[in-house]
């Protein structure tokens, strides 16, 4: 693709994009279209324009104007990501923003499903079903505030739901897809003339193909989703380890057994760093939040009590903490629920389950992009079966003992979060921490209760330099343990790992559905 453009040709393709989508709907403002080409950890080059088109057709007439031009076209979601999913890579492009594509179209609770379009967030998606004391089957990341359902689909995600549903992909019906050519393409059941999307699986799941498909093979302009009830009754279990592999392994029954919703852990010390120093009023919060998750005063007075008593305690001295949010259609179901996890986690020890009663009360936070410290944060993962995870966890802790001395150096901390994935295995999450200067992407997403209230540090390149050394160290260990990725993004290895005739099958679906290479080039490393 020619990456020179003329001022003409610049002045003439934002003049039909303003045509296309109306003057308020595209900005070429120097500080937003840093803040669009910018993640947690990256930076892009600045694209020519951001629109925001507000219906398919104008996202089919973009894609024509861009290809007749040869300008590329990057996909920005909620941008909470930081796999360079969305940066420009080159300067002749444009971003699309779909913030005005986000009407739900239809919710059909008699045939189980909703539509809606990709710019729909899911607290918004999880708030319209409330209404109707229904869900989505996978139904968000705890980012769901801000993350949009196009950009979940397209980089795979995990949380609600996870722990039966597994991945965010499995509760898609069908997409609504604009190709590099413009066309329109529907891909489950509703690519039949007069059928609804009620059956992903009529002929070959196409369906499929464009799941975390990193806005590769096209763009997601609407998402059908399978619904279902809400739960009765909602408890959790929290549970002190010192082995990881009994940790490990209570995971993979679990998930194999399909008995809790959510499955997360985390490394102790990350528990006792983050927890903060008591805070009277915070905590009566969190209780509050919790009481009223609970569904009755006996249930809220009860679980505030006992969350009050456990208090910090069991942060004390666990090496790991997991914890698991328990549903069930009645209380009979939720107690036996709750008594199978207990006799599988026979080898832990049983501590005040504040974090999944916590998780459930305020699902949706507003999370901060940063440490509440200020300092810059940037999580990287790995997805592992049971079979694989024990010596991935031993190589891994070599990994990070070879670097402490290059992080202590940098001021680099590290810390370790876990997810059970129903179907797949164990997710495998560092995040790294370090004081460093923040990008307009942090300051414009920094919370409303941090601000003015975080330090302010100077640039530290020394700490970005380690930690993508370290990243990279580490995407190679997880290629030789066999581990996967979701949110493949460009950061983590994908088209180049294919073999032979998978390899094949990837370049022709990316040239039959994009030709000319303008969709989010370089993702998946097509």
């Amino acid at each position: 693709m020619d990456a020179s453009i003329s001022k003409g040709q610049q002045a003439g393709v934002i003049d039909a994009l303003i045509a296309i989508c109306g003057g308020d709907a595209v900005t070429t403002d120097k500080a937003d279209l840093r803040y669009f080409s910018q993640d947690l950890f990256f930076e892009g080059h600045l694209p020519l324009a951001v629109a925001s088109p507000a219906t398919v057709e104008s996202v089919a007439q973009i894609v024509q104007l861009c290809r007749a031009q040869r300008i590329a076209i990057f996909l920005r979601g909620g941008g909470m990501s930081y796999t360079k999913a969305f940066q420009p890579t080159v300067a002749k492009a444009i971003m699309l923003d779909f913030s005005k594509l986000s009407t739900i179209r239809e919710i059909s609770i008699e045939d189980g499903h909703i539509t809606l379009e990709a710019g729909c967030t899911w607290l918004a998606l999880d708030e319209a079903l409330a209404k109707h004391d229904m869900r989505a089957r996978f139904w968000g990341p705890m980012s769901g505030r801000s993350a949009t359902i196009g950009g979940s689909m397209s980089q795979g995600t995990v949380t609600f739901g996870s722990g039966t549903t597994g991945a965010s992909a499995n509760a898609v019906k069908s997409f609504e897809v604009v190709t590099g050519t413009g066309e329109i393409v529907h891909s489950g059941s509703d690519g039949t003339a007069g059928t609804m999307p009620f059956n992903r699986n009529f002929g070959p799941d196409l369906t499929g193909i464009f799941a975390n498909d990193a806005g590769a093979l096209g763009i997601k302009t609407a998402i059908t989703l399978e619904i279902e009830p809400r739960p009765a009754h909602i408890s959790g279990l929290s549970f002190a380890y010192d082995d990881f592999d009994a940790m490990a392994k209570l995971f993979s029954e679990l998930s194999m057994r399909r008995l809790s919703s959510e499955m997360i852990a985390m490394d102790g010390d990350v528990a006792r760093q983050n927890s903060g120093a008591p805070n009277l009023m915070e905590d009566v919060k969190a209780m509050w939040r919790i009481g009223k998750a609970a569904g009755n005063p006996l249930a809220a007075i009860s679980r505030m009590v006992r969350i009050a008593m456990g208090g910090r305690r069991f942060l004390d001295k666990a090496k790991y903490t997991a914890h698991f949010v328990v549903e069930g259609r009645d209380r009979a179901e939720l107690k036996s629920r709750i008594n199978a996890i207990r006799e599988l986690a026979k080898s832990g020890a049983e501590i005040v389950n504040t974090v999944p009663l916590m998780t459930r009360a305020d699902p949706f936070p507003v999370l901060p992009v940063t440490h509440p410290d200020g300092r810059r944060m940037l999580p990287i993962h790995g997805l592992f079966p049971q079979s694989t995870l024990q010596h991935f966890h031993q190589d891994y802790s070599l990994l990070k003992a070879s670097f402490e001395q290059k992080m202590k150096n940098a001021d680099v901390t590290i810390a370790e979060f876990f997810a059970g994935v129903a179907g797949v295995g164990l997710l495998y999450e560092p995040v790294f921490y370090w004081p460093d200067s923040l990008y307009e992407y942090h300051d414009n997403l920094t919370p409303d209760y941090l601000e003015g209230k975080m330090p302010v540090f100077p640039e530290n390149l020394e700490a970005r330099d380690v930690v993508a050394e370290y990243v990279s160290a580490f995407n190679a260990l997880v290629h030789r343990h066999g581990g996967t990725h979701f949110q493949i993004g460009r950061l983590y290895p994908y088209a180049e790992n294919r073999e032979g005739g998978a390899a094949m099958l990837l370049h022709d679906l990316k040239a039959a559905l994009d030709p000319d290479n303008i969709i989010n080039p370089g993702a998946l490393g097509l």
